[in-house]
């Protein structure tokens, strides 16, 4: 299988501390899936890969689903973090303000959740823009 050249980046942001989530964003077939399956390949966090591709809700209580099997995951694995990669969120409406909350009460709980979303770039951009997240090394 061909390695993409980026991979170093991702495996480095996920080994720091949760500081930020990490969005990894694209037009359609580049291989950013691709690229995050090479990732968990190469870590020793467990994770929950999930894609909003194939629902067919769109709303937010499928994302708020996930979000909660990913941390009874990291509950009964009994493991100091987890990652939890979520796949076309642009497809989920009202995405960014959802993800902002779960991400928050997280935070608040010192629940080490580290977060990556994947989706296309216009329609993700568009999400995190119109939210007001903080922009760096990812979304904070």
């Amino acid at each position: 299988m061909f390695v993409r050249p980026h991979l170093q980046e991702p495996i480095q942001r996920i080994q720091e501390p949760r500081n930020f989530m990490q969005v990894i964003m694209g037009p359609r077939q580049v291989g950013k899936t691709t690229l995050v399956t090479q990732l968990v390949e190469k870590i020793s966090i467990s994770h929950h890969f999930v894609s909003a591709d194939a629902i067919a809700a769109t709303n937010t209580i499928w994302l708020e689903q996930q979000w909660e099997a990913a941390r009874t995951m990291m509950d009964q694995q009994k493991v100091p973090e987890f990652l939890l990669i979520i796949d076309e969120i642009q497809k989920i409406e009202q995405w960014s303000e959802a993800v902002k909350l779960l991400w928050d009460i997280d935070s608040r709980r010192k629940r080490n959740m580290k977060v990556i979303l994947l989706g296309s770039s216009w329609l993700l951009q568009r999400g995190l823009t119109l939210d007001g997240f903080a922009f760096g090394r990812g979304i904070h």
